[in-house]
This record gives structure tokens, C-alpha cells and sequence, in this order.
């Protein structure tokens, strides 16, 4: 079949028939939801953990990146994403089939001609076929373009699976620290709130004192002992979290070492950053691979609006006998284009084809949302990291306040200015305030890392 210029100047001009591809912009400062601070100069890496400075905790990651099953089903998904992609590609590049002789019978096809005609007869072939579809119409691009976004999709969700079994584990670990650092300093104030009342109990037993100040003192304890369960019911889900994140049973778990001490403040955390550092997060990336993706599946629709055209060529020997299969006269080739334009369908590819933008148009909206729903995190994670470092800041100065009030009230004890119910007062208050700023502490903590997992690339 012959192409004459206009039609081949018709399937050039309509090869690429899908709009262009709209470009979706980042280009908002996150810092313009906080006041003006110093600005970061580098993105966080992605072993951002180890700005806490614990070996625990960095095993801890370490686990969870080897064997967290969500890690391993989501590279699963980007192996086979890859070989789809693969195949997608291979489909539109050239083909080449061979039909081997092998045995005779088996390479043999006999043809009767009827009850009137010549007997039956046998028919050597070998023969070669190599065939082309050169998607004049784009359908070769974007099916080509599909595939290849669809797999930076997968890996995208790799990433984003990654950095969130670290984030987790991250924000797991510090709580699971928190939680333990609270059920000590609870028990020392029980001990302080102890050691309180069983002075007031000798104080009453020798009439100093009406039973009233023995009750509510007793009360005082209950509550406080009332807090320990929740918490230490805390710890124990954190610990089952973290085994999950770890991919082991939670019997066989350990986070020996771990100890809210041990992690360490990172001096450098910035309060403002670029929104360029938001650009190359995993979920944005993988939402604008959807976009791309639509954007290709919209170049199929139109593509399959148009004829599919394609090219043959099959070659090889046939004889009437096995000994003359490779003789010249044996030889044949056939050259063939194949031109296949949809008719009628009832609707359907019209109907695809106007599906098609519709999906562009909701992977764009959840590319948006998804860029939106990055600058609020990093916004609150900035906004919880400045104001953390105010609280703490105040707890630790109330906290040494009372140690400072509980050492002068021991000196004006051994002085004989006070009683010693003033120095077990001061002494209990001052670790009820040791309590605030470790929930200062952790809080701060888990907003650094917060932080730095909305931040990581």
C-alpha cells in the first residue's frame, strides 16, 4: 500500500494529539505562615534521625528499612512497575517471530484437495516474520510514557514508604522514651508524696495534726498512682508500634538503650525553609507522576480515535520436500502494511476520550491537595519546633526554680528555720516540675522529628 504526501503530512501533523501537559507549580514559601528566621541551607538528608545522636534509635531504623513490610511490598510494586514498563515499550519496537523446522512431522502440513482432486501432499516451511508498529498517532509515546511514569510513580512510593517507616519509628522511639521518662519521674513523686505522708501520719498520731491532712495527703498519692497505668499502657503500644515498624513480634522485640537523656537536641533546627526543599518529596513526586500518567492515558484515548497502522515483512523457504527447503527457488518474502481505523464502536472510544481529561483534571486537583497538604505539615512542624523551644525553655527554668527552692528549704531545715513537712512540700514540687519538662522534652523531640521527615528528600 502506497502513502501519498498528504497523508503522510495528516499523520505527522496528528502525532501528537493530546494538549500539552500542564506544569502544576510549587513555587509557595513555606515561611510565609511563620515570622522571618534563619533559613536552613541544605535539605535534611534522608538519615535525618541520627541529628539525635542514638545508637539505639539508629538501629532501630536500620531494622525498619531491611524488613518493615510495607518497605518490601512497595519495592515489590516498583520491580514490577519496571517490567510493565518494559513491556509496554517492547510491544512498539520491532518484532521478530521465527517458525523453526525442527522434525519433519512436525514441521510438515499435509493438504487434501478433495474426493475429485490431486491426493494429499506434504509442504516443508521455515519462515520469518518481522513486524513494526510505528504509532504515527502518539499511542507508541504515551504508551511508552505511561509506563515509564508509572514506574517513577512506584518509586516515589518506595520513597514515601521509606520515609515513612523512619518517621514512625522516629516518632514511636521518642514517645516510647517519653513515656518511660514519665513513669520514672511519677514514681519519684509518689516516693516524695510517700515519704510526705508518713509524716503527717506521725504528726497526727501525736495530736500535732487534725486526720484531715492525713486524708487528703492519702488522697494526693491515689492520684498521683492513678497516672501510672495509662502511661505505662503507652509504653507498651509504642513498643508494639515499634516492633510492627521493625517487622518482628512484638515477644521478640527490644529497645534496650533507649532512654529520652540519650537523645540528643539538635542545636540547628531552622524555623523557616524554602518551599524548594517541598519539590522533591515522595508523595509530591508521586502525585505529579499521576498527573504525567493521566496526561498519557489522555494521548491513548485520542491516539485510539485514529487508524492504527503498522508493517510486515515475512520471509523464508518452502518446498515440497525436505531436501529442497533451502534451495533458491524455495525462497519467498512478503512485504504488507496493515491500516486499521475504527468505524464504529457505539461510543466507546468517544466516550474514553472524554473520560480522559476528567481523570487529568482530578489527578491535577490531588496533585495540588497533596502539595498544600506538604506545606501545612512542614508549616505546623516549623510552628511546633519554635514554640517547643519556648516551652521547654520555661519548664527547665521552672524546673530549676524548684530544685533551687527544694535546696534552700533543706538548708533552713538543718538550720531549724523550718519544719520538714516544708522541705517534703518543696521536694514533691519540685519533681512534679521535673514531670513538666520531660513532657517538654518529648514534645519538643517529636516536633524536630516531625520536622524533619516532613523536610527529608
Amino acid at each position: 500500500m502506497r502513502i501519498n504526501r498528504a497523508t503522510l503530512a495528516l499523520v505527522l501533523a496528528l502525532a501528537g494529539c493530546a494538549p500539552p501537559l500542564p506544569k502544576p507549580d510549587t513555587a509557595v514559601q513555606v515561611s510565609a505562615y511563620l515570622p522571618g528566621q534563619d533559613v536552613v541551607a541544605a535539605p535534611m538528608s534522608r538519615d535525618w534521625w541520627r541529628v539525635f545522636n542514638s545508637p539505639t534509635l539508629d538501629a532501630l531504623e536500620q531494622s525498619g528499612l531491611r524488613a518493615n513490610n510495607g518497605i518490601l511490598q512497595a519495592q515489590a510494586n516498583l520491580n514490577a512497575a519496571q517490567a510493565n514498563a518494559s513491556a509496554a515499550n517492547g510491544a512498539f519496537l520491532p518484532q521478530v517471530q521465527l517458525e523453526p523446522p525442527g522434525a519433519p512431522a512436525a514441521s510438515r502440513q499435509s493438504y487434501p484437495t478433495g474426493p475429485n482432486g490431486y491426493p494429499p501432499y506434504t509442504i516443508y516451511s521455515l519462515a520469518g516474520e518481522v513486524s513494526y508498529d510505528p504509532g504515527l498517532f502518539g499511542a507508541r509515546h504515551y504508551t511508552f510514557q505511561n509506563g515509564q511514569v508509572l514506574a517513577a510513580y512506584q518509586a516515589a512510593e518506595l520513597d514515601a514508604a521509606r520515609q515513612s517507616v523512619v518517621g514512625n519509628i522516629a516518632a514511636a522511639a521518642i514517645a516510647l522514651a517519653g513515656d518511660e521518662a514519665q513513669i520514672t519521674t511519677t514514681e519519684r513523686i509518689i516516693a516524695a508524696e510517700q515519704n510526705l505522708l508518713n509524716l503527717l501520719q506521725g504528726e497526727y498520731a501525736d495530736g500535732a495534726i487534725p486526720r484531715l491532712s492525713v486524708l487528703q495527703q492519702q488522697s494526693v498519692i491515689l492520684g498521683t498512682q492513678a497516672t501510672l497505668p495509662p502511661l505505662q499502657t503507652a509504653a507498651q503500644q509504642q513498643r508494639d508500634r515499634l516492633a510492627v515498624l521493625t517487622g518482628v513480634l512484638p515477644a521478640d522485640f527490644s529497645a534496650a538503650g533507649l532512654d529520652l537523656a540519650g537523645l540528643a537536641l539538635p542545636q540547628n533546627v531552622p524555623v523557616e525553609l524554602p518551599s524548594t526543599y517541598l519539590a522533591d518529596r515522595p508523595d509530591i513526586r508521586a502525585a505529579l507522576a499521576q498527573v504525567v500518567a493521566q496526561h498519557a492515558a489522555l494521548g491513548i484515548a485520542v491516539a485510539h480515535m485514529y487508524p492504527d497502522f503498522s508493517l510486515s515483512a515475512t520471509g523464508g523457504y518452502v518446498a515440497e520436500t525436505a531436501s529442497a527447503l533451502f534451495n533458491t527457488s524455495s525462497a519467498f518474502w512478503v512485504l504488507a502494511g496493515n491500516l486499521l481505523a475504527p468505524l464504529y464502536d457505539g461510543g466507546e472510544l468517544r466516550a474514553h476520550k472524554h473520560a480522559a481529561p476528567a481523570q487529568l483534571a482530578g489527578a491535577l486537583a490531588a496533585y495540588h491537595a497533596a502539595v498544600l497538604n506538604a506545606f501545612a505539615q512542614a508549616a505546623d512542624a516549623l510552628a511546633a519546633v519554635q514554640n517547643g523551644r519556648v516551652a521547654l525553655g520555661r519548664a527547665a527554668a521552672a524546673s530549676q526554680t524548684a530544685e533551687a527552692a527544694f535546696d534552700l528549704s533543706a538548708a533552713q531545715y538543718r538550720a531549724g528555720a523550718i519544719d520538714y513537712t516544708t522541705v517534703l512540700t518543696a521536694q514533691t514540687n519540685a519533681v512534679q516540675v521535673a514531670l513538666s519538662e520531660v513532657r517538654a522534652r518529648t514534645a519538643l523531640l517529636s516536633a524536630i522529628a516531625a520536622l524533619e521527615a516532613a523536610m527529608a528528600n
